[in-house]
């Protein structure tokens, strides 16, 4: 399979071991953009699957870094008009089982338990360790408060 095969395919939602497909400057510009990217209304996909991917990669995105994603936070990230359109996208990444959460309708918002991830950039793994040992320590005290109780 090529690139955009992987990129156009509905189960493929990590593209790290991919690289090695891309042979052109093209090529990983478009895996720079699939394995990072977010939404860009700049950018002309070719089709309607590559469309549809990178708004399902940003509100997976999305999912990863908050626990509770409004519609609206959607809307904007994704460049969408129509709110059915958002609960539609929704309920098929939680039925695919690549977000684990509920929606909330009179909310307006999807409640995450988790999600699959995104690829990591090398230069990210600093900032994610940094931000588990945060973590960590923060645990650590609550563990020591409630020892105390």
């Amino acid at each position: 399979m090529s690139l955009i095969d992987y990129i156009e395919d509905d189960q493929t939602y990590q593209f790290t071991k991919y690289l090695n497909l891309a042979k052109t400057e093209q090529e990983k510009q478009l895996f720079d953009r699939f394995a990072y990217g977010v939404c860009d209304p700049s950018i002309k996909y070719p089709n309607e699957k590559q469309k549809k991917k990178m708004i399902i990669l940003t509100i997976l995105q999305l999912c990863q870094r908050n626990k509770c994603v409004t519609f609206d936070n959607i809307q904007q990230a994704c460049f969408l008009n129509s709110r059915a359109e958002i609960e539609q996208l929704l309920i098929d990444l939680i039925q695919k089982e690549l977000i684990l959460g509920t929606i909330d309708d009179q909310k307006g918002c999807l409640n995450i338990q988790r999600c699959i991830s995104r690829d990591v950039r090398n230069s990210d793994i600093p900032a994610m360790k940094k931000q588990i040992e945060s973590m960590y320590e923060r645990v650590k005290h609550l563990k020591q408060q409630l020892k105390q109780q």
